[in-house]
């Protein structure tokens, strides 16, 4: 089944996550601008991030002290 980037519902076949994936997995670079960022998230999408070269998060509201750490 072909993925729709366009709009994300969040149903079964349709999910944020899954669209991410897609999107990331050949890309050379990632740029996000995220509301919050926690490492919980992070680990969901980190395989498909390992072929970026760079990757650039600017995070807007809040993290926690242990994501913090680790970026």
């Amino acid at each position: 089944m072909k993925q729709n980037t366009t709009f994300i519902t969040n149903e079964e076949g349709n999910k944020l996550l899954d669209v991410f994936r897609v999107l990331i997995k050949n890309s050379k670079f990632l740029d996000c601008l995220v509301g919050y960022f926690y490492k919980s998230g992070f680990h969901s999408i980190y395989k498909s991030l390992e072929d970026v070269e760079k990757i650039r998060i600017l995070i807007g509201i809040s993290t926690d002290k242990s994501t913090y750490d680790l970026i």
